[in-house]
């Protein structure tokens, strides 16, 4: 199997083809194959006929680029409402948002930290937690996810 940037990066360009975004992609190991979960938005949404059409292009490219060895399980969805963010792009389309991330290095003894996007550029975002506010660099996130508050 090509290691996962190679993977995720072909398959990233070909979708960008079609308006969308793969927004994340798990590799794991299910028995004696692949678990490749590819996680993919777009503008309005994923619908589930979406999926299945992505299913079919995704595992389409994955073959003929030969990017995986052997069998596989392959997965695409929506990024959910608790979606990864792991790029400047997606922080600063989620300004205003309440998110929840995990430090690399932690800052004042905290590795974990929730609060709203109050901005974000290229190079950091700034996170509001209601109390302080706090500038982290991207390159010491080692998971955010949007944290929504639900109400039913």
């Amino acid at each position: 199997m090509r290691d996962a940037k190679t993977i995720e990066q072909t398959v990233a360009n070909a979708l960008a083809n079609d308006k969308v975004e793969l927004v994340d992609l798990v590799i794991q190991n299910q028995g004696k194959k692949k678990l490749l979960q590819f996680f993919v938005d777009k503008v309005g949404g994923v619908t589930l006929d979406d999926c299945g059409a992505l299913t079919d292009k995704i595992d389409a490219i994955l073959e003929m680029e030969n990017l995986v060895e052997g069998a596989y399980i392959l997965e695409v969805s929506s990024p959910g409402v608790n979606r990864v963010l792991k790029k400047p792009a997606h922080f600063k389309q989620f300004i205003s948002q309440r998110v929840k991330i995990v430090l690399k290095v932690p800052l004042e003894g905290r590795g974990f930290f929730t609060g709203v996007i109050a901005s974000a550029d290229d190079h950091e975002f700034v996170l509001d937690d209601g109390t302080n506010q706090y500038h982290f660099a991207y390159d010491n996130i080692k998971k955010a996810n949007l944290d929504p508050v639900l109400e039913f």
